[in-house]
């Protein structure tokens, strides 16, 4: 196995990794974010959905945990863990996402939401049907 899957495969660090950045990001640009956050886009890429800055920072660090604690209860398998890490790096990149535009910055956050989605589905079917 390559060093790539075999870090993916240590699900509970990258969990852990991916809850901490995202919790250091979130405090460090808390002050600059605003009240209310849009956390949502529909399919045309208008935004559906906005909560208070508290659950907008804490809601994803929150879900990766969860998840996180999913994998260790379901007695998943390796290629399970190594799918379930490249999600949480999708939540990761996508919270980013999420504060940049909470900030200002023009992000075409659905295409590119999909995009890095259908790679986390290739690369799921690469692990489980081709991969080492």
């Amino acid at each position: 196995m390559n060093v790539l899957l075999r870090l993916l495969a240590r699900q509970r660090a990258v969990a852990a990794v991916v809850t901490g950045a995202l919790l250091a990001v979130g405090v460090a640009l808390y002050a600059t974010l605003p009240d209310q956050m849009v956390i949502h886009w529909n399919a045309a890429g208008n935004p559906d959905n906005a909560v208070g800055k508290a659950i907008a920072v804490l809601a994803m660090p929150a879900v990766v945990v969860f998840m996180s604690v999913l994998f260790e209860v379901s007695g998943s398998d390796l290629g399970e863990r190594i799918v379930g890490s490249l999600a949480m790096l999708l939540l990761f990149v996508v919270q980013i996402m999420v504060f940049a535009v909470n900030l200002g910055y023009d992000v075409p956050i659905v295409p590119i939401t999909l995009a890095l989605a259908g790679v986390v589905v290739a690369a799921a079917f690469w692990v489980e049907y081709g991969g080492e």
